[in-house]
């Protein structure tokens, strides 16, 4: 994975709680509106992703959420 999908994907996964739908989805939301909340690095970093790279970060994302999900389930 290139440097800019690396950065993109950890500031999802940091800031998104996956047992939440919305709140995955106002991540996104706020990355590609270039919220002030949103760290430079990580604006810049999405800017260079092409669509495969992003849709590749949304399938690692999803990945990770069913893993969190079916742990928490079965604790």
């Amino acid at each position: 994975m290139s440097r800019p999908s690396k950065v993109v994907l950890e500031y999802l996964l940091e800031e998104s709680n996956l047992n939440c739908k919305a709140s995955f989805v106002e991540r996104i939301g706020e990355i590609t509106e270039s919220y002030e909340t949103v760290p430079e690095e990580v604006a810049d970093a999405y800017e260079q992703l092409t669509v495969n790279e992003f849709w590749e970060i949304i399938r690692k994302i999803a990945v990770e959420g069913k893993r969190r999900t079916n742990h928490n389930l079965t604790l």
